[in-house]
């Protein structure tokens, strides 16, 4: 009898502590790191008051691995969180064996971990996903994602036989600016060049970095004359921004709606007025 009092009481403890057990988790899951967890000062201060709710228990071994769990102060080659929290739930079910509320409390306390765990993992995710879609630097598409969505253009121009055009950009200058004023400057003159196209475009144009000191504008629904007016538009906001590109463009119907056919056109174009400057 005196037992199951006990175990009824550690029930509730555990019960009690899941919230903050829970947020310690995520917190060690949010710094997860090539499958290493480790728990930061928050999480370690959570555990910290779930031992000392803990400690009013009977089983020393249970409190102790819900105190100092597997995951804090991982090696190298630790198991990624969910492998982590099946260990865990295994362990523990094996010391609440034979103890149906402390089962019952185990099972519920690794569903909340899990699904903890499940938030954590869609989060980073997104990140992960916001990442590869946007320049790191400028705050423009990715190549990645200016070349897919150009891609998607162009079979939508194809079907349905509508217009599209692109505007290559160089920005003019960089290298020197990089040269005399240092890095950051030229970083800073590519990040005002984003900020100036993409507020003086329309929301279904596409922005992207290619690299380096090279941007793509994907113009929908605009042909070859309306990619020149843009970009004679474009060139006037940047000059007054004391900023300066030299801006091929290429569109439908010269060029067919593919993708690298009308990065190719558009460079050549940059190109040729680049050289006819001198």
């Amino acid at each position: 009898m005196h037992e199951q009092g006990e175990n009824t009481e550690l029930s509730r403890l555990i019960s009690e502590s899941a919230p903050d057990l829970r947020l310690a988790w995520r917190h060690a899951a949010q710094f997860d790191d090539i499958a290493v967890m480790h728990v930061n000062n928050q999480g370690e201060q959570m555990l910290l008051g779930l031992s000392a709710r803990l400690n009013s228990g009977s089983d020393e071994q249970l409190r102790k691995l819900l105190t100092s769990p597997p995951w804090t102060g991982n090696e190298g080659d630790a198991d990624a969180p969910l492998s982590l929290l099946v260990s865990l739930e295994i362990t523990l079910l094996e010391l609440a064996k034979g103890k149906p509320e402390l089962v019952q409390a185990v099972e519920t306390l690794s569903r909340q971990l899990a699904a903890e765990i499940d938030s954590v993992q869609r989060e980073k995710v997104r990140y992960l996903e916001e990442r590869v879609a946007t320049d790191a630097l400028t705050g423009a598409m990715s190549r990645l994602a200016i070349m897919e969505h150009l891609a998607t253009e162009g079979a939508r121009a194809r079907r349905y036989g509508r217009p599209m055009s692109v505007v290559f950009m160089d920005v003019d200058g960089l290298k020197s600016t990089n040269d005399h004023l240092g890095h950051r400057a030229g970083d800073e003159l590519l990040r005002k060049l984003t900020e100036c196209v993409k507020r003086n475009t329309r929301t279904v144009d596409l922005f992207g970095r290619l690299g380096g000191d090279e941007f793509l504008l994907v113009l929908p629904e605009t042909d070859k004359e309306g990619a020149d007016a843009v970009a004679t538009k474009i060139g006037g906001f940047l000059a007054t921004e004391g900023l300066n590109a030299t801006c091929g463009t290429a569109g439908t119907p010269e060029i067919e709606p593919e993708a690298e056919a009308l990065v190719d056109a558009a460079d050549a174009s940059m190109r040729a007025l680049r050289a006819a400057r001198g």
